[in-house]
C-alpha cells in the first residue's frame, strides 16, 4: 500500500522495480538487457565484416576460395545476433512483468558468460593475444555470469 509521494506505508521510498523481481534482480535484469544489446551490436558488426571480407582483394586476382571468405564470420555473427536479441528480449520481458522469463533468461545469461570466458581463455592461449578483446570478453562474462546467478537465486 502506498501513501503517496512515492512512499509505502512504512515510510520507505517506493521502488520502480517490478514486485516479482525486487531491486537486486531488477538491476541484474537491466544489466542482462544492456549486455544483450551490446552482443546484438557486436553480431551485426561481425556479419558486416564477414560480408565484406573479400573486398580487400583485387577483383582481377581473387583467391580461389573468395566465395567462402567470411562464411565463418557471418555464421558466428548471426549466432551473436540471435543471442543478443534473446538476452535483451528476456530482460525486457522480466522488467515488463513476465514471471516466466526469469529462469530461461538467467540460464541463457550464465551460458553466454561461460562462452565469453572460454573465448577469452582461447584468445589468450592461442598465441599473441589481443588483450583488449580478451578483457572485453572477461568483463562481459563477469557481468552476464553475475547477473544470471543473481536471477537464479531463490527468493527470500
Amino acid at each position: 500500500m502506498t501513501t503517496g509521494a512515492g512512499r509505502d506505508s512504512a515510510g520507505r521510498p517506493h521502488s520502480l522495480a517490478p514486485a516479482h523481481l525486487g531491486e537486486a534482480r531488477a538491476g541484474a535484469a537491466l544489466a542482462v538487457g544492456v549486455l544483450g544489446v551490446a552482443v546484438f551490436i557486436a553480431g551485426v558488426g561481425i556479419v558486416v565484416s564477414g560480408l565484406t571480407a573479400s573486398s580487400g582483394y583485387d577483383p582481377a586476382n581473387l583467391p580461389p576460395n573468395a566465395n567462402l571468405l567470411g562464411t565463418g564470420q557471418i555464421t558466428a555473427g548471426f549466432a551473436l545476433f540471435v543471442l543478443g536479441v534473446a538476452l535483451a528480449g528476456g530482460a525486457l520481458g522480466m522488467l515488463a512483468g513476465s514471471q516466466r522469463a526469469r529462469i530461461p533468461t538467467a540460464i541463457l545469461a550464465v551460458a553466454a558468460a561461460l562462452a565469453a570466458v572460454a573465448g577469452a581463455v582461447w584468445i589468450i592461449v592461442r598465441g599473441p593475444s589481443d588483450l583488449i578483446l580478451a578483457l572485453s570478453l572477461l568483463g562481459a562474462g563477469l557481468g552476464l555470469g553475475g547477473s544470471g546467478l543473481l536471477l537464479l537465486r531463490p527468493r527470500r
